[in-house]
């Protein structure tokens, strides 16, 4: 193969398959989001103790890919991956088995996430941008793009199984089809990536600085500001579903909300990328993110099926590019020695940010009889997400940018 990364179509294979492990990998977090109710209502259990397992998962996700990132480079993204493949087969297939929410957070937090999607969400999207010189919006756009076909699909899927077999047996299956598909894409990510190169579209600073600030600093803000619109975006993914079913919606109605979300999210990630293109990361996150802050506080006032539907798919739109602009940006600012470790630090505290979403709104419902405070609350965070963003917009001159690999 040529050293250019955007030679021949292999590119675009390492793109598809990236698509298609997330929306497996991540797929297992939306069995736990639409059977988070069944869960706790057939355990005796307040819904704070389901969502603890989401938590444990996006927990073990981040730190798990501090190793696994660097580690796709030194063994192949196609032996890291298959690990996450198996631990996620395994882990699915296990959580039906379930008895104490102590198994459920463990098998989510090892399986799911420490060793499954560790190994697949943060190391394939610096993975994939290594061999894209043009287009990597629009290829980063694709690949995160498996987040938003799953939620597309898998809310239906599982809340159709979980009427025909139960929620244990939703999981088994779960497990077996995670097995049957994705370790053979694995295979497909047995090439190594091309070393980092340099576009030249950028001005490179001096010293590993960005925005001004010393890189290990611009490093911390943008974990802030990952963590103020993870926690936002989190609280409607996990409970959407009850949300509307609390609203008397019936279960294939209020699953059709996180499903509306997530498919105008995969519209976003696309034109999200190609946006990102063309003006840059920063100015294409303030945008998602103003739109998700906005939505998030229309959806707490939603009371019938067209307003929350409506605004769940506007929320859908702005959130959806929104993670994989922070890898954007990572490539777009700082030096392309030690990327792949800094987007694994900075999804890190995505994925905390994730999991306190997912927990805080079960326990302000617990709390309050209510989803309404869960979504104004997560609203209030993204406002001063959007803050920090807007400054390191400020902050930006092409004198302190590098060129992106």
């Amino acid at each position: 193969m040529s050293s250019s990364p955007n030679a021949g179509s292999y590119p675009w294979v390492v793109c598809a398959v990236s698509l298609l492990l997330v929306f497996f990998g991540q797929g297992a977090m939306f069995v736990l989001n639409v059977e988070l109710k069944p869960i706790a209502e057939s355990m005796g259990w307040p819904r704070e103790l389901p969502s603890l397992g989401y938590t444990a998962a996006f927990f073990g996700a981040g730190i798990g890919a501090l190793y696994f990132g660097p580690l796709s480079e030194r063994f192949g993204m196609g032996n890291v991956a298959l690990i996450g493949a198996l631990s996620i087969g395994s882990g699915t297939f296990l959580a039906g088995y379930v008895e104490t929410p102590g198994q459920l957070m463990l098998i989510f937090g090892l399986l799911i996430g420490l060793f499954g999607n560790a190994c697949l969400f943060a190391p394939l999207m610096a993975h994939v941008m290594r061999w894209f010189e043009r287009n990597r919006g629009l290829a980063l756009g694709i690949a995160t793009s498996g987040q938003s076909v799953g939620g597309a699909i898998w809310p239906y899927v599982i809340t159709w199984l979980d009427g025909a077999v139960g929620w244990r047996d939703t999981f088994h299956i779960y497990g077996l089809l995670c097995f049957a598909l994705m370790v053979p894409l694995t295979l497909l990510l047995r090439r190594p990536a091309p070393s980092a190169v340099t576009t030249g579209t950028r001005t490179a600073a001096s010293g590993g600085r960005a925005f001004g600030l010393p890189g290990g600093l611009a490093t911390a803000v943008l974990c802030a500001a990952i963590v103020g619109c993870c926690i936002p975006m989190s609280i409607p993914l996990v409970h959407l579903k009850a949300y509307g079913t609390d609203l008397g919606f019936a279960p294939q109605a209020a699953a059709a909300a996180l499903s509306l979300a997530l498919f105008a999210s995969l519209a976003s990630r696309i034109l999200g990328g190609m946006l990102a293109d063309r003006i840059g990361g920063l100015k294409t996150l303030l945008i998602g993110s103003g739109v998700q802050c906005v939505m998030l506080a229309a959806i707490s006032q939603a009371r019938d099926m067209p307003t929350l539907y409506a605004a769940c798919i506007a929320f859908g739109l702005g959130y959806g590019g929104v993670i994989g602009m922070y890898a954007y940006i990572v490539r777009e600012y700082f030096p392309p020695a030690g990327a792949t470790r800094r987007i694994a630090w900075i999804f890190l505290f995505g994925t905390i940010g994730m999991a306190a979403g997912g927990w805080l709104g079960g326990r302000l419902f617990d709390a309050t009889g209510s989803y309404e405070s869960a979504f104004l609350a997560g609203s209030a965070i993204n406002v001063v997400q959007l803050v920090i963003v807007a400054m390191l917009l400020v902050r930006s001159r092409p004198a302190m940018r590098l060129a992106a690999a």
